[in-house]
């Protein structure tokens, strides 16, 4: 599964860290939960920070706090599962 967010339509939208989009991530990872996924999770098109270079969507600070994000996510709705 590529976890991401975006704020807009679908013609015209911009990628947003995974807190910042309009999707409910914490219910989202409870859906996961209730339906028993066990598969492969991982960010996907994050913003470039200040001082980054590379590929846009694919930098590294953006997906380090991603997955931390995710972590915490996934970490949470399990203790309510």
């Amino acid at each position: 599964m590529h976890v991401r967010d975006v704020r807009g339509t679908p013609e015209h939208f911009i990628e947003t860290f995974h807190d910042e989009g309009p999707t409910d991530m914490f219910a989202a990872m409870q859906a996961y939960q209730a339906v028993g996924f066990d598969g492969v999770m991982r960010p996907d098109h994050v913003p470039v920070l200040a001082g980054e270079t590379g590929e846009a969507g694919y930098t590294m600070l953006g997906r380090l706090f991603a997955v931390g994000y995710m972590r915490g996510l996934i970490e949470e709705s399990a203790k309510v599962a």
